[in-house]
């Protein structure tokens, strides 16, 4: 389980604080030259919306960005979602570059184009520019995914996410606590949605500090919810009621295990057997297999970011069960408002270039 006070570990608490001022103060000076526009370039008539958080760690980005896509989709649109690309590596000899979240994104949002690149615009711009772009390039909407303090894109739009089991607004920045920049700085954002929220206190108490921060209430609320559930072997997927009752080895490398392994246990009703590994580090068939002997179980959940860097066949060939969740949300709140926000976004800019002496690139 992470300490909410920071990352570092507590024998070099001493240094936190000057550390965290340090790293504060650089963040002030970036964010400043981007305020003023420097070093912030624009995809000519190519609508762009952010969706990032203040906090390390996960917040529940990558399903969001996918139900994203899939409202844009949902409007004739084709979405287009920007990656860092963590630890992404070339593909068969190819420039083209692929990572663990592009496969993920590859199932959960089928009609999105992903773009990996560090250095996203000039990613973006070599994708947009493309031959094979033509049938698509006027139709694109693009999410930066984790694009917060990604600035050197303009951005339509600006979502930011506060997971509501560990808000972390109220802490310091890294490394002294777990924001990656003040929190006062979530008041940048034109649409706020506390994520992770199937607790009512959680809710409340992430509302009551987006409030403090922000200067004005959260936009929308929900909550990660499990849709179905994959069974690798198996052609087709089962309802979630069929993890009822079993004993299962839940393992996940996510910034946020807690979250998962909460959802395995409601989805069971039993507790769990635990395997967490720091975000981005894959497993070993060796390793799952071997934590799944030791539990007495024979089925293990992983998260779908997790089962793309994993031979998982090699698994279930050794009799153990692998099961993959297919998430997707339920708002309790605001849905409207985020889709509306979506729509403006993408109809005020291409109003805009679509004017009568309107540039037709940037």
């Amino acid at each position: 389980m992470r300490d909410p006070r920071g990352p570092l570990p507590p024998w070099l608490a001493p240094l936190a604080w000057p550390m965290a001022r340090v790293y504060g103060a650089g963040v002030a000076w970036r964010n400043a030259r981007f305020d003023r526009s420097e070093g912030v370039r624009s995809l000519a008539g190519t609508p762009v919306i952010s969706v990032g958080n203040l906090s390390a760690g996960g917040t529940g980005k990558s399903p969001f960005v996918a139900w994203c896509a899939g409202v844009v989709a949902d409007r004739g649109a084709q979405p287009v979602i920007a990656l860092r690309g963590y630890r992404a590596t070339i593909v068969d000899g190819s420039r083209a570059l692929i990572s663990d979240e592009a496969v993920e994104y590859a199932r959960s949002a089928p009609t999105a184009r992903v773009v990996v690149g560090a250095r996203r615009f000039e990613a973006l711009s070599a994708a947009l520019g493309a031959s094979d772009a033509d049938s698509w390039r006027d139709r694109a909407v693009v999410f930066l995914d984790d694009g917060f303090q990604h600035r050197q894109v303009a951005r339509s739009l600006d979502i930011v996410l506060v997971d509501a089991t560990r808000p972390a607004l109220d802490g310091d920045v890294l490394p002294r606590g777990w924001l990656r920049e003040p929190a006062r700085n979530i008041a940048r954002a034109d649409i706020v949605v506390v994520t992770k929220a199937h607790a009512t206190d959680a809710r409340v108490r992430a509302a009551s500090l987006v409030a403090r921060f922000r200067g004005l209430a959260h936009d929308a609320v929900c909550e990660h919810v499990w849709q179905s559930l994959d069974v690798v072997g198996e052609a087709t997927s089962r309802e979630v009621a069929w993890l009822a009752g079993k004993r299962v080895l839940s393992a996940c490398a996510l910034g946020n295990p807690a979250h998962f392994h909460g959802m395995v246990e409601r989805a069971t009703g039993v507790a769990p057997a635990l395997l967490s590994r720091r975000d981005h580090v894959s497993f070993s068939v060796e390793e799952l297999a071997a934590s799944a002997q030791r539990a007495g179980v024979d089925v293990v959940v992983l998260s779908r970011k997790d089962i793309v860097k994993l031979d998982a066949r090699t698994l279930a060939a050794r009799g153990v069960t692998v099961v993959v969740p297919n998430l997707g949300l339920h708002f309790f709140e605001g849905e409207d408002r985020v889709r509306d926000a979506i729509a403006r976004a993408c109809d005020a800019l291409r109003a805009t270039v679509s004017a009568p002496g309107a540039p037709s690139s940037v």
